[in-house]
């Protein structure tokens, strides 16, 4: 043990600090750390009024273990007895932590201002009494950690309780007492004796260093005890998490003014409130895309449980909102959409498919977008053979495969990571899928017969030839399983001439996927003729 650690160096500073570190603020603590530093943090709510009085002692005027029972006091005045209930039993004076301990159980735990809990509306996760995490949901359903409760510690984040001490217009004492008792054995520390008051405007503690002969563990004793006061900020009384503010609204490139320089236009304009397009990169989709449990992503909107954009995505290249549509989105999105914000170029405009649905209403338009046109269809398909067969060409989507459904898409980028995840959705969707067990009822059982080659018996027993779709499966199904479900071999024939197939190259990744797309729609639109009696385009 060295002099610092003694003096309670450390301590002495998270007292400046008032327990703030990197953001968080302990609230309370009950626990001895590695070197015998016996510590204990309280806190307690102090309106403005009381505060005066309050800060004059080091008395913490609630401590843990009475905190917050009802008390019911009974008075004399003018000869009469009055019996009043109080929430809580000090005056201007109001818990926030609640540590509990039931000794019939042999359980202790820590709960936290429930009015705290409820004004952020936080959403709890628990292992268990005594390890729980409070998060806040924010307006487009990301989760942000807020209280971390441990049996013998509970830490906030900063700015939620700042905005609430504001909000209320009371102060929180963050209240202290830390001991350490040593024999001072084996170290160099010239022991000097201590009783030194810290006060000013904010706090009042003590620091004592004596001995205390006949302790156990020693009788050398560094104690601090007091409290110090985090106030709350008058100028931030007004300003909520739930407010949204026009300033908050992001500027997005509408096209080129007369000088040729980009012209960025607030989305909330009101000289700008009809029609006026904004485009933006694919790439944008990407976060949605990657959270289908999430969000709902189609040829015409976003859509969540917190947020819904119209948008045309009907394009291969690019997605077009209208500028005012942006201003639904919360501050938060709005930057997201901004960063994959670009200028319009010629021939860039809305699609056909969102013109004659979104703008006319006329809903019998597919998509003019592939890898939208080919979900929409696989869906009406599959419906449609059920209706006539009574049985589902592809096996019905469970668990995670509508999230996997939902999720496909024509990759944004050229990489092959991007390919890789879609190949893998789209072979599970379209060979992975079959329905073997009705495509071969009947007819006889061959030994280890896979899934293409059930279908291609199927075809035949109703007098069906259809090579290019059996081949496109074929290499289909062995590009996945050399690139993916099995390491990659130079040697691997089966995947050299898929690779030969679909002309796959290291710069064209997204060039393939689109024609594996096309194909995909091709294989639907054809069954679709053959037995269902439909021509789509």
């Amino acid at each position: 043990m060295d002099g610092e650690i003694f003096n309670l160096q450390k301590e002495h500073n998270l007292i400046k600090q008032r327990f703030i570190e990197k953001g968080w603020i302990t609230v309370y603590r009950s626990y001895k750390d590695g070197e015998k530093v016996e510590t204990g943090i309280y806190c307690l709510l102090v309106k403005p009024e009381h505060f005066d009085k309050y800060i004059e002692t080091r008395d913490w005027g609630i401590r843990w273990g009475s905190e917050g029972h009802p008390s019911i006091i009974t008075r004399y005045e003018n000869g009469q007895e009055i019996t009043e209930y109080f929430r809580f039993g000090d005056e201007g004076l109001e818990p926030f932590v609640f540590p509990k301990w039931f000794n019939h159980a042999n359980e202790r735990y820590v709960e936290v201002s429930q009015e705290f809990v409820n004004y952020f509306n936080l959403f709890e996760k628990a292992n268990t009494k005594q390890d729980r995490t409070y998060y806040f949901i924010d307006e487009v359903g990301d989760e942000e950690e807020v209280i971390k409760v441990k049996e013998r510690e509970v830490r906030i984040k900063l700015k939620f309780l700042t905005e609430y001490l504001a909000v209320r217009k009371i102060h929180i004492s963050i209240c202290f007492d830390i001991m350490l008792i040593t024999d001072l054995k084996g170290t160099d520390i010239t022991f000097t004796p201590k009783d030194q008051d810290f006060i000013g405007e904010t706090f009042n503690y003590n620091h004592l260093m004596r001995v205390v002969p006949g302790l156990d563990k020693g009788s050398f004793q560094s104690w601090i005890i007091g409290k110090t006061i985090l106030k709350y900020d008058p100028a931030k009384s007004l300003i909520f998490h739930f407010d949204t503010y026009e300033e908050d609204n992001e500027n997005f490139i509408i096209g080129y003014n007369e000088d040729g320089n980009l012209l960025k236009i607030p989305c909330h304009s009101q000289d700008h409130q009809f029609f006026t397009p904004v485009f933006f990169k694919k790439d944008v989709l990407n976060k949605y895309y990657a959270n289908p449990h999430k969000f709902d992503v189609n040829g015409f909107h976003i859509s969540s449980s917190f947020i819904s954009l119209k948008m045309d995505n009907n394009h291969d290249d690019y997605v077009m909102v209208f500028l005012n549509d942006l201003k639904m989105l919360p501050a938060k999105e709005q930057l997201h959409w901004k960063h994959y914000n670009i200028a319009p170029e010629p021939g860039m405009g809305l699609s056909g498919s969102y013109y004659d649905t979104m703008v006319m209403g006329n809903w019998a338009r597919d998509s003019d977008s592939v890898d939208i046109r080919f979900k929409e269809k696989y869906v009406r398909f599959n419906e449609k053979w059920f209706e006539k067969f009574g049985w589902y060409f592809y096996k019905e989507q469970v668990g995670t495969d509508k999230d996997h459904f939902n999720a496909l898409h024509l990759p944004s980028e050229n990489s092959v990571k991007s390919f890789s995840d879609q190949l893998l959705t789209i072979v599970k969707l379209t060979i992975d899928s079959l329905n073997e067990e009705m495509l071969i009822k009947g007819l006889p059982k061959i030994e280890n017969e896979r899934g293409i080659a059930k279908f291609e018996r199927f075809l035949a027993e109703h007098s069906k030839t259809i090579p290019d779709m059996i081949t496109f499966l074929r290499n289909l199904q062995d590009l996945r399983s050399g690139m993916i479900a099995h390491r990659y071999s130079s040697s691997n024939k089966n995947m050299k001439r898929a690779v030969e197939y679909f002309g796959l190259k290291d710069e064209n990744f997204r060039e393939v996927a689109q024609d594996i797309f096309v194909k995909s729609l091709y294989t639907l639109n054809t069954l679709s003729a053959q037995f269902l009696n439909e021509n789509d385009g």
